[in-house]
């Protein structure tokens, strides 16, 4: 992770700044695909497995929410840090672990949010859930040999 974010650090700096670049990355970025809700991925619900399907769902997106806000908000220090002058380690350090904890914490969030699904779908649905999920795998393109 330190690594990712050392090279990201360095391509902002070594980076032309200028108007034309910013304009070329926005037309280059695309927003990704909303996630389905899970109630459109599994069919043959129940009201009462769809209700608490729905209730899982939104106390997770609201908790993980407020777990991404907070890392946005890590990440804007980090990177006003990073362009300041002068040795800025004491203060990147904390803000590097922290910025590490909420990633988990999120991904800790991601998985007690399936596990509390899984509670409530049947053997059948998880099944279809978990098939839903799988991403063909796409060897990456630049891969040394």
């Amino acid at each position: 992770m330190k690594k990712i974010f050392l090279t990201a650090a360095l391509a902002a700096f070594l980076l032309p700044g200028t108007a034309a670049f910013a304009q070329q990355q926005k037309r280059e970025h695309k927003a990704p695909k909303p996630r389905p809700e899970i109630t459109e991925i599994v069919h043959d619900l129940s009201s009462g497995q769809k209700s608490k399907l729905d209730a899982i769902s939104k106390e997770s997106k609201e908790r993980i929410s407020k777990l991404r806000r907070d890392q946005r908000s890590v990440r804007d220090s980090i990177e006003s840090l990073m362009e300041a002058d002068g040795d800025q380690s004491r203060a990147l350090y904390p803000l590097f672990d922290r910025e590490a904890r909420l990633q988990a914490e999120i991904s800790r969030e991601m998985y007690a949010t399936k596990l509390r699904f899984d509670e409530v779908l049947n053997d059948e649905q998880r099944a279809e859930l978990k098939a839903a999920h799988k991403r063909p795998h796409h060897p990456r393109k630049n891969k040394k040999k």
